[in-house]
């Protein structure tokens, strides 16, 4: 994949050490939590502007049932922010792997103000292997500040880069710091087989039982 380096602003930011432990008895697909001391990005202007992490998920497992991102929210914000949440699959543009198609999208939600987690929960989206998942922010004013929160991921990975979509539709890759800050996001994914893998299962456990059922009566 092509990277275009483009020079980001960063902002610092602390973040509580519980905000990621909610969710308990978690068996991630992919995980990349935030860590105590964590940063934010966002575009600049932010307002309208889709951006995100493209993904590669841990195991067999494609049919997400629970997303969760992590993004700040400065405090000066009036309260008229929004979010918006996507999944795309990275099979479009001239390239053929740019995020294109629409797998899931949330609709708008309201943003708090501080670092705030977004639970997408009882879906049943099914997704390759890697996707990209992004938002979009807006009703961000002048002199406020909302970003998504920095991670590295600990289960599945991802590429150390982001994408951003351009005013004419197309995507682009990006970098912060040169390079030298990975830009992943912070998030956690829940997925499971899809319906056809547990079926396919389910007929491979009565093949089997009915093979050892006639071993038995035939001895």
């Amino acid at each position: 994949m092509t990277k275009t380096k483009a020079q980001l602003s960063v902002s610092i930011a602390v973040l509580s050490a519980s905000l990621l432990s909610s969710v308990t008895g978690f068996a991630a697909a992919y995980d990349a939590p935030a860590n105590a001391t964590t940063r934010s990005y966002a575009p600049s202007p932010v307002n309208g502007i889709e951006f995100g992490d493209q993904v590669f998920l841990s195991g067999g497992e494609r049919r997400i049932t629970d997303f969760q991102f992590e993004y700040f929210l400065s405090a000066n914000a009036n309260g008229n922010e929004t979010g918006e949440l996507f999944f795309r699959s990275n099979t479009g543009g001239a390239s053929g792997v740019e995020p294109l198609t629409t797998l899931y999208r949330s609709g708008e939600f309201s943003l708090s103000t501080g670092f705030q987690s977004v639970f997408a929960q009882a879906l049943a989206v099914n997704v390759p292997s890697t996707f990209t998942w992004s938002v979009v922010f807006n009703g961000v004013d002048t002199g406020e500040q909302a970003g998504l929160l920095l991670a590295t991921p600990t289960v599945g990975a991802s590429f150390d880069d982001f994408w951003q979509k351009n005013a004419n539709g197309t995507w682009s890759t990006f970098l912060i710091d040169n390079g030298a800050t990975a830009a992943n996001f912070a998030a956690r994914i829940t997925a499971v087989p899809e319906p056809t893998t547990y079926a396919l299962a389910c007929i491979g456990a009565l093949a089997l039982a009915g093979y050892r059922r006639f071993k038995r009566n035939s001895a």
